[in-house]
C-alpha cells in the first residue's frame, strides 16, 4: 500500500526543525508540552500585560523565533529600549541563571540595557552573573504580580536613564 499522505513525505524535506530553537506555545501539538513551558507562556502574557499598563505609549516588541541569546521583549520608551526576558522557576528555590550566557555574550557585544523577569525565587546568583558580564547595564527583578509593579518599574527606569538617546 502506497502512503498517500502528503504531510508525511513533505515535513522531512520541509519542516526540519534547527538545533536552539524552541516552538512557540499555540505552535505545538496540543499534549505535548510541559507544564514549565505552559506556566512560561502565562508569564510572559502577564509581564507583557504589565509592560504595557505600566507604560501605556510605549512600544513592545515580541520576539517571534524562540532563541537563548534573544530576549523576549524590547521595551521602548521614550526612544529609549530595554531588554526584557522573563524566566518562571517551578520551584522557589535559587535561581542561578544558567540559561542567560549566550543572551548576556550578545548583550555585552550589543551595548544594550537587559532587565531579567524572574517569577520567583532567589536571584541572587544570576544578579552576580549579570553584574559581572554587563555591569550596571543588567539587573533582575522578581515579579510575580501587579504588587511587585513598583520594582519592575523602578528596574526599567533606572536602566532607561543610563541610555544615550540614538538618533
Amino acid at each position: 500500500m502506497i502512503d498517500t499522505r502528503w504531510k508525511r513525505w513533505l515535513l522531512p524535506l520541509f519542516g526540519r526543525h534547527r538545533a536552539g530553537r524552541r516552538i512557540p506555545e499555540s505552535f505545538r501539538p496540543r499534549g505535548t508540552s510541559s507544564r514549565v513551558s505552559r506556566l512560561a507562556a502565562r508569564y510572559d502574557a502577564e509581564v507583557d500585560e504589565a509592560l504595557q499598563r505600566l507604560w501605556p505609549k510605549a512600544r513592545i516588541y515580541h520576539d517571534r523565533e524562540f532563541t537563548r541569546d534573544r530576549a523576549d521583549f524590547l521595551l521602548v520608551v521614550r526612544g529609549r529600549g530595554v531588554m526584557v526576558e522573563t524566566k518562571v522557576k517551578s520551584d522557589p528555590g535559587v535561581f542561578r541563571g544558567s540559561t542567560l550566557p549566550p543572551l548576556l555574550d550578545r548583550l555585552q557585544r550589543d551595548g544594550r540595557r537587559l532587565v531579567v523577569v524572574l517569577n520567583q525565587g532567589d536571584p541572587t546568583p544570576a544578579r552576580e552573573l549579570i553584574a559581572r558580564k554587563l555591569g550596571d547595564k543588567g539587573c533582575v527583578v522578581v515579579w510575580s504580580g501587579p504588587e511587585h509593579d513598583a520594582d519592575l518599574r523602578g528596574a526599567v527606569e533606572s536602566l532607561l536613564r543610563q541610555m544615550v538617546r540614538h538618533a
